[in-house]
């Protein structure tokens, strides 16, 4: 089970990059077919939310912890759900291009004997959901 890695380098600083990709209440509009239900605001270290991504009664429930909360640097989160455990950490740097994103993520499908047989599929899915996730959270960026 490996972590899978997205990069993005965003043209615009730190502090708006963080405001799009560090905003945990907004990420139903970004990963496809996802309803949140969040902890009250403020985020921080021990906020709560809930995401459920599917349609119909293919509903995957995916309960998360804030585990890191640095902005505009960085956040992490720990998974927590009845079917999928793992983590995801997100690092802001700025730079002369503007700022990288890198986006470090392990979905684990439980149960663990379940999650290590499915452990390509699950990377690959990781990759495309969380990787078109980014790029549009990128383009509401560069929008503003």
């Amino acid at each position: 089970m490996g972590a899978v890695e997205l990069v993005r380098v965003v043209p615009a600083d730190l502090e708006a990059t963080f405001a799009v990709v560090g905003d945990l209440t907004a990420y139903g509009r970004f990963v496809v077919a996802t309803t949140l239900e969040t902890d009250p605001l403020p985020v921080g270290v021990g906020w709560s939310f809930t995401a459920r991504t599917g349609v119909g009664p293919l509903v995957v429930v995916d309960r998360m912890t804030v585990t890191a909360w640095e902005p505009p640097h960085r956040f992490s989160v720990r998974k927590l759900g009845p079917v999928l455990d793992g983590w995801a950490d997100v690092r802001f740097v700025a730079g002369a291009a503007g700022t990288t994103v890198r986006w470090t993520e392990e979905i684990t499908v439980r149960p663990p004997w379940l999650g290590r047989r499915l452990t390509l599929l699950s990377d690959l899915v990781t990759r495309w959901l969380f990787g078109r996730a980014l790029d549009r959270m990128v383009a509401q960026v560069r929008a503003a």
